[in-house]
């Protein structure tokens, strides 16, 4: 019963998904500041963010089945790869537009978590479930508090992973540190935008 639940969420808060929620909060959250806000403003964001995810998908669902068999790792290694191309388009878009420094300091965020992610995936089977929740959810924390309840999410996937029998709990607790450190980083070395 625990197992079927924690592989439900698991599923439910995948990573693909996770992110993508987490942008569109991010890029909400961004657009209701902007003075000059308008909905055709917020719908060229949104689209930018749909052309991200496009290309994201098409590399992880595209090389694999350019390659054929992958490796274990293969999947997870072609999800953040894939993942770390849509987020830079979508933080070369947002510096070209000018539409403001949230999301293109979240897509830099998530590059910083993904160079190692990609580098210790094929030798160690790190949860890319727990850090593709914590970056974001620690980042939308650190934007706002009022997002601490997103915070909970990603700290029941530090749980979930385990218990799904995804990983074992140093491998989900090492995605939690790695995620850390990185979101330590941000806030040590990056000014944030003044919150509302």
């Amino acid at each position: 019963m625990l197992t079927d639940v924690a592989r439900t969420y698991s599923e439910v808060f995948a990573p693909e998904f996770f992110v993508l929620i987490c942008s569109l909060l991010v890029i909400s959250y961004e657009w209701r500041a902007d003075s000059a806000r308008s909905f055709t403003g917020l719908g060229g964001r949104v689209g930018v963010l749909g052309l991200g995810w496009v290309v994201a998908f098409a590399i992880y669902q595209g090389v694999p089945r350019i390659l054929g068999d992958l490796p274990e790792w293969g999947m997870d290694f072609t999800g953040s790869a894939g993942l770390g191309v849509g987020i830079l388009l979508i933080w070369f878009v947002w510096r070209r537009r000018d539409w403001g420094d949230l999301v293109p300091a979240f897509s830099l965020l998530l590059v910083a978590v993904t160079v190692p992610h990609l580098l210790i995936t094929p030798v160690w089977d790190v949860s890319s479930h727990v850090i593709y929740a914590v970056v974001p959810a620690g980042y939308l924390l650190v934007v706002d508090t009022r997002f601490t309840p997103v915070a909970f999410i990603a700290v029941g996937m530090v749980v979930a992973r385990p218990l799904a029998g995804a990983h074992t709990w140093l491998q989900s607790i090492v995605g939690l540190l790695l995620s850390v450190v990185v979101l330590v980083g941000l806030v040590r070395f990056r000014s944030l935008p003044e919150r509302e």
